[in-house]
């Protein structure tokens, strides 16, 4: 099949990670794979470039032979429903925005892909009622698989986020210092890279959520739940599956990790939580058994019917996209903004509180008549 992973942006994180992945293992199964966004950035470019996908950026390039396509948002779901009458689609959910939930205007609604119980209850909860595929998140086990054995001692933490930040980043560099741990960060909140094996190969532990920890795990990190949203700990054996229905989104449980509770569970770090994780992993999350099941998928859906308001419905929901995106970076920039603030405050509060101790100190009250001897003289002068 001639297949097109479709999504609205392509820049660096979780969909655009997973459209890679599932692109390169279709091709090895044979297919003929192209990536299609609304926009890119260079990052997001330089990382479908690294795995030799062809990227296209908007709607007037398509191939004109196509078979299928993985669309990841409504807008495209809608937009190649019109321009490309006949071409089967599967729509795979990553989050709970509008613009990422399946086009409900479509007839038939395409099968849906979810990657965990939570999500799977609201595709299901959905008024189109579209048929719910519960899958797992894929990992490409042949790109990261362990390196070595880890020693009896955690040295250094690895933490991917485009999130963490503020008090949540202060309280785990708190915890990592206190016990001698070297912190390493990687995504929007330190430092981007389009491939992140070669720190996860240096960690014992990696912090995070989503398919963050399942690729840290996969390279024989111990895997811990916790990001801006929430955490629930190391992933064992009995916690994975709660997790995992989860999306290992740190919800899974009432736990609440405070600074005490994350510097006793760094401490109690173990390294057998390493090869479980790769082993859960291996098990459960293979990227080339996804990739068969979405074959299956893509050749037994059937295609919607063409309608004249598809491109004005795509045109809609772009719409409401980008004015979702600006929120929430004007909320994240009146986060930082807060932040920043709260820093001069506590400065400002330090230097008063120190010039408060000068004052009253012994020294300064005994230096007082050198000091108006000294003003006197600035004045004559």
């Amino acid at each position: 099949m001639k297949i097109l992973i479709s999504l609205a942006r392509f820049m660096l994180g979780g969909t655009e990670t997973y459209s890679v992945t599932v692109g390169e293992q279709l091709e090895r199964l044979g297919h003929t794979v192209t990536l299609q966004a609304s926009e890119a950035s260079a990052v997001g470019t330089e990382l479908a470039a690294s795995r030799q996908l062809p990227l296209i950026i908007g709607d007037s390039d398509l191939p004109d032979d196509l078979d299928a396509t993985l669309v990841q948002d409504a807008a495209n779901a809608y937009m190649l429903a019109a321009l490309r009458p006949g071409l089967r689609q599967v729509f795979a959910i990553h989050g709970l925005s509008g613009y990422e939930h399946p086009p409900s205007g479509l007839d038939p609604a395409p099968p849906v892909v979810v990657f965990n119980d939570r999500i799977a209850g609201h595709a299901a909860a959905l008024a189109s009622q579209p048929r719910v595929v519960r899958m797992h998140q894929p990992i490409d086990l042949e790109r990261f698989r362990p390196r070595g054995a880890r020693t009896g001692r955690a040295r250094t933490v690895l933490t991917l986020s485009n999130y963490l930040g503020g008090e949540q980043l202060a309280v785990l560099e708190d915890a990592c210092r206190d016990l001698g741990l070297e912190l390493v960060r990687l995504g929007a909140s330190g430092s981007p890279t389009i491939d992140p094996r070669e720190a996860m190969a240096r960690a014992d532990i990696v912090i995070g959520y989503g398919r963050s920890v399942l690729e840290g795990m996969a390279m024989g990190c111990a895997g811990y739940v916790w990001d801006y949203g929430g955490g629930d700990g190391w992933v064992t054996a009995e916690s994975y599956p709660l997790f995992e229905g989860d999306g290992f989104a740190g919800s899974a449980t009432e736990t609440v990790i405070d600074a005490d509770r994350l510097r006793a569970d760094l401490a109690g770090y173990r390294p057998e939580l390493g090869t479980l994780g790769y082993d859960l992993v291996r098990f459960n999350h293979s990227a080339a058994t996804h990739s068969e099941e979405l074959v299956g998928l893509l050749g037994e859906a059937d295609p919607p019917a063409a309608e004249d308001a598809f491109e004005e419905r795509a045109r809609l929901v772009r719409l409401e996209a980008r004015a979702a995106i600006r929120v929430d970076g004007m909320e994240a920039e009146n986060r930082r903004m807060g932040e920043d603030l709260a820093t001069m405050v506590a400065d400002r509060d330090e230097a008063r509180a120190l010039l408060g101790q000068i004052m009253n100190s012994r020294s300064w009250r005994l230096a007082a008549p050198l000091r108006r001897a000294a003003a006197l003289l600035r004045r004559q002068r």
